[in-house]
């Protein structure tokens, strides 16, 4: 989980306002049917969706980042491309992961997939705030404050108390639009990039950073339960959201040829982009003095190898607080929407509040309930000393929780398929049979596997405690509430809807 978390939910959002919103709830224009894209715009698409300027926990892996990342391309993100184009493809109506899961699993566990995926927004949210923090320490050019604990959790509760009551007044999520992906996205990478090859241009390969001298064993971790393995959970996180690149195979002339080609082709170049900037911003970086919170950090060292005004440092920051700001608006009203989906098909009480929405389709109960478990969560800033351990604390978190949304997503796929092992879609991973699904299903639970173990293994007994704890807390939840629900859960939603629709229509 990159500081780049506040663009991932609303990428979708910004590149195709018209087909899908980060959810991957349908939101396409009246107007009629959506025009046809070419492979290349597919590949655009698709690559925007994950792509962001922050690699801070490939970087941190040094030279173990390229096999790590093979890891992450292989064995996570195509199988979850693959099987969300055939999923988007037999069950085209609006829901995504939760739908799918609904539809093989059974609304139970569909129920817990929205619930998971809205929940993997509050460690989201402070892994954000804390990235936003060091931006604005170098902006006012308070260096010192960077790896202060009571600043950063400060920063992130005024960041999040802030765009939630902004949220209750404007419709912050049109804020963001394209120039968001350009400040957010384009911009600070294309900085990264060129000043980080002048950088190795000028220096050479650094003895003194994180890749130090280098050997052929090197590429492999002498031990993957300690150093970089704590770090994997945060790489797979590069990746996640790739699901929502289903949302444009029905626009693609040639589906069942194009779109395993686009995908597989994406995920090539985001694998070759992240990793030449991960390895250009290793370069620089003091052998045990990354910050994994300071997204800023590899730019300063940039600047100051080269010569630069501090102004280029400020400027790169005041693009990301921006990014930050517009985005994080986005995905607080998207996150919440499957939430309201359920509250309105009678998964929660009435007197939640959940179901209903303001003018801007957001609920303002939700707005507030996101922000309070944001705060709470912010709390481990004051509990735990270590702003570095805190932020790998959070990211396990938030990647154990998305991969548990994923397990079942797999877990869907191969009762699907059993179900109906010869269906045609538009899009199917393989041409016959079971046997090549049920591969990617599987592999894609063993790399989950993997990266959990990675995470029990290379971290301290505190460290565990609190992940368990709290990924427990968030998984039991939704489970308590389905067992407890009642048929008249749905029955008051539905009257008090008919009730405002009625108070809405005679205002």
């Amino acid at each position: 989980m990159e500081n780049k978390s506040g663009s991932k939910a609303s990428t979708a959002s910004s590149v195709e306002p018209v087909a899908t919103n980060a959810q991957g709830n349908n939101t396409a224009s009246k107007k009629g049917t959506l025009s046809k894209i070419t492979l290349a715009t597919f590949i655009g698409l698709t690559f925007s969706l994950v792509a962001g300027p922050y690699y801070s926990t490939l970087t941190a892996t040094g030279w173990n980042m390229f096999l790590f990342m093979g890891i992450a391309v292989i064995g996570f993100a195509l199988p979850i491309a693959l099987m969300s184009g055939e999923f988007g493809t037999t069950f085209p109506g609006q829901g995504g992961p939760e739908l799918w899961v609904k539809n093989t699993l059974g609304p139970k566990w569909g129920f817990v997939t929205s619930w998971l995926i809205w929940a993997a927004m509050f460690p989201s949210m402070v892994v954000v705030g804390t990235g936003f923090a060091p931006m604005v320490a170098l902006l006012l050019k308070k260096e010192s404050l960077i790896e202060n604990s009571m600043f950063t959790l400060v920063v992130i509760l005024g960041l999040v108390w802030c765009m939630t009551l902004l949220n209750l007044k404007f419709d912050m999520a049109k804020v963001n639009g394209k120039f968001g992906i350009w400040l957010g996205l384009y911009i600070p990478v294309v900085m990264l990039f060129i000043l980080g090859v002048f950088t190795f241009v000028k220096i050479g390969l650094n003895p003194d950073s994180i890749l130090g001298t280098f050997s052929w064993s090197k590429l492999v971790p002498k031990s993957f339960t300690s150093g970089s393995g704590m770090y994997f959970s945060g790489i797979i996180f590069i990746f996640l959201g790739i699901e929502m690149s289903s949302v444009f195979i029905t626009r693609l002339k040639k589906p069942s040829q194009q779109y395993a080609k686009g995908v597989i082709t994406s995920l090539i170049l985001l694998a070759l982009f992240s990793l030449i900037n991960s390895f250009l911003v290793a370069n620089v970086i003091p052998a045990g003095k990354i910050q994994l919170n300071n997204g800023a950090q590899p730019l300063q060292l940039f600047a100051d190898r080269l010569g630069l005004p501090y102004f280029v440092v400020q400027i790169f920051c005041l693009l990301s607080i921006v990014s930050v700001l517009t985005n994080m608006s986005t995905w607080f009203i998207s996150a919440q929407k499957t939430i309201t989906a359920s509250a309105r098909e009678g998964d929660f009480p009435e007197k939640f509040k959940f179901w209903k929405t303001n003018k801007f389709n957001s609920s303002n109960t939700l707005l507030f309930v996101q922000a309070i478990a944001i705060t709470i969560l912010s709390g481990a800033y004051v509990v735990i000393p270590g702003i570095n351990k805190v932020f790998v604390i959070i990211t396990n978190s938030g990647t154990m929780i998305y991969c548990l949304a994923y397990t079942l997503m797999a877990l869907g796929f191969i009762a699907m398929r059993r179900k109906s092992p010869d269906t045609e879609h538009p899009f199917r991973v393989g041409k016959k049979g079971n046997g090549l699904g049920f591969f990617f299903a599987g592999l894609l639970m063993v790399t989950i596997v993997f990266a959990l173990t990675l995470t029990f293994m290379s971290n301290t007994i505190e460290n565990l405690i609190f992940v368990l704890i709290f990924v427990g807390i968030l998984f039991s939840i939704p489970l308590i509430i389905y067992n407890k629900k009642k048929d008249s859960w749905l029955t008051d939603v539905q009257k008090e809807m008919a009730k405002d629709s009625t108070q809405t229509t005679n205002k």
